[in-house]
């Protein structure tokens, strides 16, 4: 484990200190949980993403015919995110 620092404004602090005496926890050990409730949910979110990507993925494949090489999506997709952005260049101006 190491030490890392953090700043919370006053309310913060209170809100932790009081609920670590309510607990009989101290107030790293909350702020360990928090942060760990939070990457969990984090990764979580990612790994549904990642989840939806692939099947997205699999959906595209079962798409193209086998014949069509690597090289040839790659510049459909360079060539369709120049468009875009073109667009998006012609509409700030």
């Amino acid at each position: 484990m190491q030490r890392t620092n953090i700043y919370l404004d006053d309310d913060q602090l209170r809100a932790l200190k009081h609920l670590a005496a309510e607990e009989r926890q101290s107030v790293a050990d909350l702020v360990r949980r928090a942060v760990d409730d939070y990457l969990a949910r984090r990764l979580a979110d990612d790994t549904e993403w990642r989840q939806r990507f692939d099947q997205l993925m699999d959906r595209v494949r079962s798409r193209v015919s086998e014949d069509v090489m690597p090289e040839e999506i790659e510049a459909d997709i360079t060539e369709a995110r120049e468009e875009v952005r073109q667009l998006h260049r012609a509409r700030r101006r």
